[in-house]
């Protein structure tokens, strides 16, 4: 998900937003100790009256969620599915009667109508996560900051999908469990060199990836009838051998085949402390292109996360 960035046509939003952070916190100072032990009822009313699982309004002292756990929660929030394949799913599944039914055209990923999904839920979220906080705080616990951190996402997802930007990032990031300050972190990896760029804007879909260990890295993706094109550029070091091991037996049962080509890029080293992508595409993509991709990235960093055990 993109940084924030000053777009007029948002600064209401942000300003609603804001001014609801401040109602809650004003509320929480206003409290008398009569209203402070009226908070200790049971907060089932709001759980059913905001449709969030009952299991995620956790303590906050006592649970430190993991980057996967947020993630999971933000995915209740936007009322998304809880896996990538089960969102592939109801968009193929022609009996699914949800809003995520409605992103298929043609057997493509609408991507308009991805922003426009995207943005509707992420209203509702915020709108869910600021009476959840609320709850929080009149509980008497003020530990909130993840609660904060997530309510930032959900402002940038809204945001950047209200202005047509990265999209596909923005749902990928919510299947990848990355560290969370990567939702407000662009990326532009501008070091590409020429022929890469040309690479990027001929596929159907690329990734630019930033990894740790191997550097900056790109991913091309194209198709062919039933066949499903998937050229690695990145430095000699990267283990392309392993990293192909386990896209093949990630797609062993699906309805396409999966050709990957290695090439050695040239591109200088670049030290990076992050992981990060950014993802181009072609309009509406095919969404055996969308797993694909969703699998590249999760492979590529779960290699890079362990290379240091793989050398």
């Amino acid at each position: 998900m993109t940084n924030f960035n000053p777009i007029n046509n948002n600064f209401n939003i942000q300003q609603n937003i804001a001014s609801q952070k401040a109602g809650i916190v004003q509320q929480n100072q206003n409290q008398t100790t009569g209203q402070q032990n009226q908070s200790q009822t049971p907060i089932q009313p709001i759980v059913q009256q905001i449709s969030i699982n009952p299991n995620l309004l956790i303590n906050y002292e006592a649970v430190k969620m993991t980057n996967e756990q947020v993630l999971k929660y933000l995915l209740n929030l936007l009322d998304m599915p809880s896996s990538i394949d089960k969102f592939i799913s109801n968009l193929n599944n022609p009996k699914t009667q949800d809003k995520i039914s409605k992103l298929l055209v043609e057997n493509l990923l609408n991507i308009k109508a991805l922003n426009e999904f995207l943005n509707q839920n992420s209203t509702e979220a915020i709108n869910k996560l600021l009476n959840i906080i609320s709850t929080t705080l009149k509980q008497g616990n003020e530990d909130i900051a993840q609660l904060k951190d997530m309510l930032n996402i959900l402002s940038t997802i809204q945001q950047s999908s209200s202005v047509n930007t990265n999209t596909l990032k923005e749902l990928l990031l919510l299947y990848i469990p990355l560290n969370i300050p990567v939702f407000n972190k662009q990326n532009e990896l501008k070091d590409l060199n020429e022929e890469e760029e040309k690479i990027t804007k001929s596929s159907i879909l690329s990734i630019m990836l930033e990894t740790i260990n191997f550097s900056n890295m790109l991913c091309a993706i194209n198709s062919n009838e039933n066949q499903i094109l998937l050229d690695i550029y990145s430095r000699e070091y990267f283990p392309f051998e392993k990293f192909n091991k386990i896209m093949k037996l990630l797609t062993q049962n699906a309805n396409f085949n999966l050709l990957t080509d290695f090439k050695i890029t040239k591109t200088k080293i670049k030290e990076n402390s992050i992981q990060n992508f950014k993802v181009n595409s072609k309009g509406n993509i095919p969404l055996n292109i969308l797993l694909i991709a969703h699998m590249a990235i999760k492979t590529i960093f779960k290699l890079d996360n362990d290379f240091s055990l793989t050398i």
